[in-house]
This record gives structure tokens, sequence and C-alpha cells, in this order.
């Protein structure tokens, strides 16, 4: 094979190369938010740290529910003394007090029967318990989708800000060049040509701005999706702006996932109260052997049975200290659980009013954005008719630029605003 055919082959490499890193590239799918959502799910730490809590909480259910069992053991004893004579250990009915060496094996039962309903609070409660860190993880996850909503608007207001002042970029450039023509034939003064270039320049300051506020925003996705973000990102959710009245969300309040993790607070306060009171109660259990090997006078016996009542009368005031903190802790559990009531219906009307002004404001944006749009083109018209002078046209430019902007931070306002709403009543995608 000659170098012109070696030269060849190596530009076909290269030219598919550069094909397949094209076509993946125009292949690669934007970002959605729902993606974004699931990505930070996977990712997130707070989640994960949710998810030990619940784990912990199914332990306490079983350490609970132990408290019920019977306790089942084989137990192998082998007791050596010192004997002083000759004693016989062999003997049957040798005193076991006097034998050297006392081998014994069985089988132990324990049982408790009552103990003032301890263990059937302590079940409860620790359901409860595992109640409450599963509707935790669900808040955290709704909180966690809020921050992902905030960061994914954020990146898509930025990259929209930056197209805005590119265009008004543009449009002041095409200014600064009919100002230096017309300067050129004495129809522009001079000062007029400095005040766009300083314009120009201002605006640059802002895309700037944009562009920095660009990428920490997506810096900010990207922690937390958990992964760099290479292509551009799209909103896939529609709504409809014109939402069901107040009332509505206000009826669908209790579904809150706090909410409901602050009910089951209390309803782990009030088991504890209980577990707390069984202090004052008597104890019944009974416990057993079943021996497999034994030696002495009692080597004939194959069993015996235990059954053993504990009735407290004095015990300081240990048992009346904690009855009293429980009841504590279940007075503070209700009234935290009556304020995040009152709270979650502060924020579902907060939430409510903020969508729906920040809708209008959007449609009322919308307008003042065509009509500044037509305000500039008819200064600019006029001003090629010298009817008005530059600093009109300027004016008008600026007055557009800055009306663009507000529409861009009203939409994406009422975006954030649409989602806090629903998450207020403990929705997300």
């Amino acid at each position: 094979m000659n170098r012109r055919s070696l030269f060849i082959g190596f530009q076909l490499l290269i030219s598919s190369l550069f094909f397949f890193l094209a076509l993946s590239h125009a292949e690669e799918k934007p970002l959605m938010l729902s993606e974004a959502y699931t990505l930070s799910l996977k990712r997130s730490e707070d989640i994960a740290m949710k998810v030990a809590t619940l784990d912990a909480a199914q332990a306490h259910f079983y350490q609970a529910l132990n408290t019920v069992m019977p306790k089942v053991n084989y137990l192998i004893t082998r007791k050596e003394q010192e004997v002083s004579g000759s004693g016989d250990t062999s003997s049957d009915v040798a005193s076991t007090g006097t034998r050297r060496i006392t081998p014994e094996k069985k089988f132990t039962f324990s049982q408790p029967i009552f103990s003032g309903f301890k263990e059937f609070a302590a079940i409860q409660a620790s359901g409860a318990e595992k109640a409450q860190r599963v509707f935790e993880i669900e808040r955290a996850k709704e909180l966690l989708f809020l921050d992902v909503v905030d960061a994914f608007y954020g990146v898509l207001k930025a990259q929209e800000d930056t197209e805005i002042l590119n265009s008004i970029h543009g449009a002041l450039e095409n200014r600064i060049k009919e100002l230096t023509e017309r300067g050129k034939i004495g129809r522009s003064k001079d000062s007029e040509g400095q005040t766009a270039v300083a314009d120009l320049k201002i605006n640059e300051a802002d895309l700037e701005e944009a562009k920095g506020a660009e990428v920490i925003a997506r810096q900010l996705l990207e922690f937390y999706i958990g992964k760099e973000i290479q292509g551009r990102l799209l909103d896939d959710n529609d709504f409809k702006r014109d939402v069901s009245d107040m009332a509505y969300y206000l009826a669908k309040s209790g579904y809150r996932s706090d909410l409901k993790a602050s009910e089951q607070a209390k309803i782990l306060a009030e088991k504890n109260v209980v577990v707390a009171q069984s202090g004052l109660f008597p104890t019944v259990k009974i416990d057993g052997n079943y021996y497999t090997q034994r030696v002495g006078f009692q080597s004939g016996i194959d069993w015996d049975v235990l059954l053993t009542i504990d009735i407290p009368i004095l015990n300081g005031t240990e048992t009346i200290g904690e009855i009293k903190e429980a009841a504590a802790n279940r007075e503070t559990a209700k009234l935290k659980l009556g304020k995040l009531k009152r709270q979650t219906e502060l924020d579902i009307k907060d939430a409510f009013v903020i969508f729906k002004v920040s809708g209008l404001q959007e449609k009322a944006l919308e307008a003042a954005v065509d009509a500044s749009k037509k305000n500039y083109e008819m200064n600019l018209k006029d001003y090629h008719h010298s009817l008005v002078n530059n600093l009109d046209v300027m004016d008008a430019l600026q007055k557009y630029q800055d009306v663009r902007l507000r529409l861009n931070q009203a939409h994406y306002q009422m975006l954030k605003s649409f989602w806090r709403l629903k998450v207020a009543i403990g929705e997300t995608l």
C-alpha cells in the first residue's frame, strides 16, 4: 500500500469520527424538568439520610415486637469446685452442694404475660414512627422538587435574558453604524454616537452578568442532578394557567406529607405516655426450664415453671417524672400539629395569590412588550424622517429591552409559583 492510499484511508477515518461525533451530538436529547427531578432523587444525600431514618424506625418496631415474643434459649453450664475429703461425684444421692463437677443442660423459656400494656403501646408507637419517617421522606422529595424547579427555570431564564440582551446588542450596533454614517454627512452630532456607545457598553455589562447567572444556575442544577449538562433544557410541562379557586386547594391541605408526618408524631407521643404509665402497673411473666442433663438429687426432675408477679409499691419519683415528661412531649406534638395546619393553609393562600398575580403580570407585560416594540419601531421610522431625535429612539429601545426582561422574569416567576402552589398541597410531577 502506497502513501497516497494510506493518506486517503486516514482522511476517511477522520471524517467518519467527525461524522459520528456530530451524529451523537445531534441525537442528544434535551434535559427536561421531569428527567432532572428523577436524577436529583437518585443523587440526593438528604433523601438517602431520610431513608436511613426509616430503617432505624423499622428496627425500633422489631425491638418493640420482641418484648411480647417468648424467649427460648439452650443453656449449657459446668460448675467445678474444690471439694474437701473424698466426695463421690458420681452418686445420684450425693449432695449437689458437695459435688466437684456439676454439669447441666437445659432449655429455658420466658414469656411476659402483662406489663401494663407497655408492649402493645410500644408496638403502636413504633408503627407511628415508621409512618412518620415515610411521610418525612415524601416531604423531602417535595422540597427537593422545588429546589430543582428553581434551578431548572433559573437556567432557562438566564438563557433567554442572554438572548434578549444579544438582540438589543445587535440593535445598538446598528444604531451606532447609522449614526456614524449620518455624522459623516453632518446629519448627526457626535454626542449622539457617544450616547449610543455608552448604551452599548452598558448592554455588554448586562450581557456578561446574564451569562454569569446562567453558568451559576447551570452549576446549581448540575449539583442537584449529579452530572454535567451537555445539551439544552426543555420545559416539558403544560398546564392550565386558569387554576381552580382557593377553596379547592385549601380542601386538599390535609394531603401534605409534612402534615401527615406531624399527625404520626402526635400518635407516637401519645403512645409514649402509655409506655411511661405502665411503670405504675404490676408485671406478670412466666419462666420455665426443660432439662436435658442434670445430676445429683434433682436428676429426676425434667422441668420447672416459675410464675412471677411484680407489684410496684415505691420507686421514688422516677416513674412520675417519666409520665410528666411524656405528657409534656404529647402536648408539644399536639401544638406543633395545630401550628403546622395553620401554616399549611397560609402557604396555600400565599402561593395561590402569588401565582394569580404573576399570571396577571405576565399578561400585562406581554401587551407592554408589543406596545414598546411598536413604539421603538415608530420612533425609528420617525427618526429617519427627522421627526424625533436620537435620544427618543434610544429611550424607546431601552424601554423595549427593560419590558422584555421583565416579561421573561414574570414568565418564569409564574412557572415557579405554579409548582409552589402544587407542592403546598403535596403534589409534584
